[in-house]
């Protein structure tokens, strides 16, 4: 089965998230079939949300899905656990239909309500699930237009393929990462992500999380204030091949909690806010391989600081080219051990006072069992490797 959207002609016609999702939850009913988004740009007041077996198509550059501008405002009387009304000082902006978030500074991440408005009745939003947790007025407590704007909760086998994603960040608050994302899966199984722009969104790029065997192929991902990559939360077999993730606001490529036995190969992480790559809690048996990390503004691969039992140890680096970050090529923290760095190339590639990338790979006391093995490590401002590395030629 295959359906149409276009902003005058097709199967289902409108210049909205609306149009686009009722082509998706016709071909859902179905069984599966492919939406087909014409060129054009679609305003996004909800999230687009994707069914199992469907495939979403645009046409890259062309097929502009843009979030709105976001109103939000403060509670006029606390949120409170299960209720599916909150009551704002401002109603201004707000819409049936609309995305929201509700949260407040004791919230954050998997605690944050995300919630679409059923009706609004004076400064009265009604929603259309309870609330996750208590939000205090009295601790920032807020609620904001926002939302993952191509989303899949609990689907298997979709696709997200030749669209760009806009995300207004000058007029939007930011969604916490773990929630949202410029495309965003949760409990996801067997998906593909391929050829799709997401850029200026006001949050994390890419997010999946407690998903198996997700695919994200040919993406860029730029100006996000979050996060760039964010797969996380338990996401077994996922492989990242082919992207660009450069000039966000927080590391170009993070891996969350329990990334494990994935495959990132080809991509490019450069002039990101933070690391160009992170690697922490329980992200163990990963292979990178051929990626370009430069000119970000922390390390360019960063192993976080964790016990033992949490590290993120058991991983490859394979024939990178890590160059011209700052302080560390790759710095090694916590306990993290059993790591293979082979026949990549970390240097700075500039001269004198303009170096940045003042060592190598640096292993912090607690790591172990690091071996480098065939790398070649230049021109650096103090060491080409410090701590216990065992160096092979």
């Amino acid at each position: 089965m295959i359906v149409k959207v276009g902003l005058s002609e097709g199967d289902f016609v409108g210049n909205t998230n609306v149009a686009i999702q009722r082509a998706i939850d016709a071909v859902g009913l179905y069984g599966g079939g492919t939406v087909e988004v014409a060129p054009g740009s679609y305003t996004l007041y909800d999230s687009v949300l994707l069914r199992r077996n469907v495939r979403l198509v645009g046409s890259g550059p062309d097929t502009i899905l843009r979030k709105c501008e976001g109103p939000a405002s403060e509670f006029a009387v606390d949120a409170d656990y299960g209720q599916r009304k909150v009551t704002v000082k401002d109603p201004t902006g707000f819409r049936e239909g609309m995305g929201v978030v509700v949260t407040d500074d004791r919230s954050g991440g998997w605690h944050d309500t995300l919630a679409a408005i059923t009706l609004v009745q004076g400064n009265v939003l009604y929603l259309d699930r309870p609330f996750l947790s208590d939000y205090d007025g009295d601790s920032a407590g807020i609620v904001f237009n926002s939302f993952p704007i191509v989303a899949g909760f609990d689907v298997d086998a979709v696709t997200v393929e030749g669209l760009t994603i806009d995300g207004d960040r000058e007029h939007n608050r930011e969604i916490n990462g773990c929630i949202g994302g410029g495309i965003y899966l949760h409990r996801a199984r067997r998906c593909r992500i391929a050829d799709c722009i997401v850029r200026d969104f006001a949050g994390d790029g890419i997010s999946f999380q407690i998903t198996q065997d997700i695919l994200v192929e040919g993406c860029q991902v730029t100006g996000v204030t979050g996060l760039g990559l964010h797969p996380g939360t338990g996401s077994a077999r996922p492989a990242i091949r082919g992207c660009r993730s450069h000039d966000n606001g927080g590391d170009g490529f993070f891996l969350c909690w329990r990334v494990q036995v994935g495959s990132f190969q080809n991509n490019e992480f450069f002039n990101n806010g933070g690391h160009g790559i992170s690697i922490g809690h329980k992200d163990t048996d990963n292979l990178f391989s051929e990626n370009v990390i430069r000119g970000n503004r922390r390390h360019g691969v960063y192993f976080r600081d964790e016990k033992t039992t949490n590290a993120g140890s058991r991983n490859t680096l394979r024939r990178n080219i890590i160059e011209d970050n700052e302080d560390c090529g790759v710095y090694i923290e916590g306990h993290t051990t059993d790591l293979l760095l082979e026949e990549n190339t970390i240097r700075d590639t500039r001269r004198g006072e303009a170096r940045t990338q003042r060592i190598g790979i640096r292993a912090g006391q607690n790591a172990g069992r690091i071996r480098a093995v065939r790398n070649r490590i230049e021109n650096h401002v103090e060491t080409a490797v410090h701590g216990e590395v065992a160096v092979e030629d």
